[in-house]
């Protein structure tokens, strides 16, 4: 009887286990856009704002509705964060002198 407890124990584990596996392999792709969005966000904010002197509201604009409503996007002197995720995804944009925006991550 305990052989069998533990039989279906294991058994449910397994299962379990299989199925978060299965949520991560198919999740991988929605993984990659945010970190695609995030430093795309990040660079092209730091540019419209150090470079093209607009405003944050404005460069804001220049994104898909969608995109303003999932990315968070903050400003720190010279320094843009977006993220995603409550920021479990981020990425940082610096202004790099003559040369422009960088990511600095």
């Amino acid at each position: 009887m305990a052989l069998r407890k533990r039989l279906i124990g294991l058994m449910a584990l397994l299962v379990i286990a299989g199925a978060l596996a299965v949520g991560a392999w198919a999740g991988r792709g929605q993984i990659a856009y945010a970190q695609i969005a995030t430093t795309y966000a990040a660079k092209q904010t730091c540019s419209c704002l150090h470079l093209s002197g607009r405003s944050m509201e404005s460069c804001l604009a220049d994104f898909p509705e969608d995109a303003r409503e999932a990315i968070t996007v903050t400003l720190d002197g010279e320094t843009v964060r977006a993220s995603v995720l409550f920021g479990a995804i981020s990425a940082e944009a610096v202004v790099d002198g003559q040369y422009g925006c960088r990511l600095a991550n």
